[in-house]
């Protein structure tokens, strides 16, 4: 059963005290642009158009470069990648307790010149499940962020008035272009329209992951956690190493397998998981540091592998295909099919009003409900809602 119980305090790290900062995040964007209409500031707006997740969701790694086609080179834990049952268990006997999602909308703003400035809305909770099926926001989980995507150095005056009219309101702005050090190669991609769209969606996006790795840091860091032996589902890949946690990743931007491996994992039948391996990139950090602040985790530290929860027969390859990531204390072949045991569990009821649902568990699906309606009302009025 789910409940719609009252959702707690937000934890929102954008600003509201004082009139300037009251109200909506539609309300405070509609009140910059009437004054800089007052002010007679050059811009388009273009609040009307579509949310960048609706152009551009679903390109895993936009905004980082093109990539290579070379697969990671990995460990394979378990001898050679074959496809392996996995037993089946009741939904009883799953201890995936705890769901933890974010979500976000990002608008294009307005137009000055050739240059876009776009602002995210963004936000993440846990949801926990009881005994008896009911879920609900974990106390003090829900986290919300506004953020405006500017760059810092477009040397274009009236885009400084727009910036410091943003900071003495109080609100959060992000270079999108920050990475970029050259000033020449800075310059050119402010002026390059389509790049920067792609650029303030790529920078949106890892404010969201952000709130959410955060929340994953202050949840394995709570003291709660000591005398719970339940595990908590990341929906994404697991950037912070923390205890009992598990990262589902459905959609894959990196190549672990190929060759004869790779036919394994696409004819993989439904119940069936890969031998399980660890990627040898010890390049890609889980995290930023480990739960003690100190050493960081490296991402070969990870144990991973791929389950299929539903039939693909007729349909594309990857259908109802996820990656499973786990921390390194799961290496044995006993828990990594009793974790896909309880995943296999978890396929029920399904999230059928989602076009994701062969991949999406249905505690997830009803935490995107609840942030997405929080996101909602954080944007009501927005011209193109």
């Amino acid at each position: 059963m789910v409940s719609s119980a009252s959702l707690p305090d937000r934890t929102s790290r954008a600003p509201r005290a004082g009139s300037a900062s009251t109200g909506s995040f539609a309300s405070r964007v509609a009140q910059l642009h009437a004054e800089l209409v007052r002010d007679g500031v050059p811009f388009a707006d273009m609040r009307r158009a579509q949310t960048l997740e609706l152009q551009l969701a679903g390109v895993p790694d936009l905004g980082h470069g093109s990539g290579t086609t070379r697969p990671v080179e990995i460990e394979r834990l378990e001898g050679p990648i074959v496809a392996r049952p996995v037993p089946p268990l009741p939904p009883s006997a799953s201890r995936l307790r705890y769901f933890l999602d974010g979500s976000q909308r990002t608008f294009l703003v307005s137009r000055f010149g050739l240059m876009p400035v776009a602002a995210t809305v963004a936000g993440a909770a846990v949801l926990a499940r009881d005994a008896t099926g009911r879920c609900e926001v974990a106390p003090g989980t829900l986290r919300l962020e506004h953020a405006w995507l500017i760059p810092h150095r477009s040397g274009d005056p009236t885009v400084e008035r727009l910036v410091r009219a943003i900071a003495a309101r109080g609100m959060h702005i992000i270079d999108p272009l920050a990475e970029i050090e050259g000033e020449d190669e800075y310059a050119a991609t402010v002026g390059d329209y389509g790049r920067m769209v792609e650029l303030a969606y790529a920078r949106a996006r890892q404010v969201r992951e952000d709130l959410e790795k955060e929340l994953l840091h202050a949840w394995a860091r709570d003291t709660a956690r000591d005398a719970d032996d339940g595990w908590i589902v990341v929906d994404g890949r697991l950037r912070v190493a923390a205890p009992r946690a598990l990262g589902l990743v459905k959609q894959f931007g990196e190549r672990h397998l190929a060759g004869a491996e790779a036919e394994v994992l696409l004819g993989l039948p439904p119940g069936r998981r890969t031998s399980a391996f660890r990627p040898r990139d010890d390049f890609r950090s889980v995290g930023d540091a480990g739960l003690d602040g100190g050493t960081t985790v490296r991402r070969n530290a990870l144990t991973l592998w791929y389950l299929r929860l539903w039939d693909a027969a007729g349909l594309d390859a990857r259908h109802a295909l996820i990656r499973v990531e786990a921390g390194p204390e799961v290496r044995d072949s006993a828990a990594i099919d009793e974790l896909s045991a309880w995943l296999m569990a978890e396929r029920t009821p399904r999230a059928t009003a989602d076009a994701r649902w062969a991949t999406l568990l249905y505690p997830v699906h009803y935490l995107e409900r609840i942030l997405k309606r929080c996101l909602e009302a954080d944007t009501r009025g927005w011209p193109g809602g």
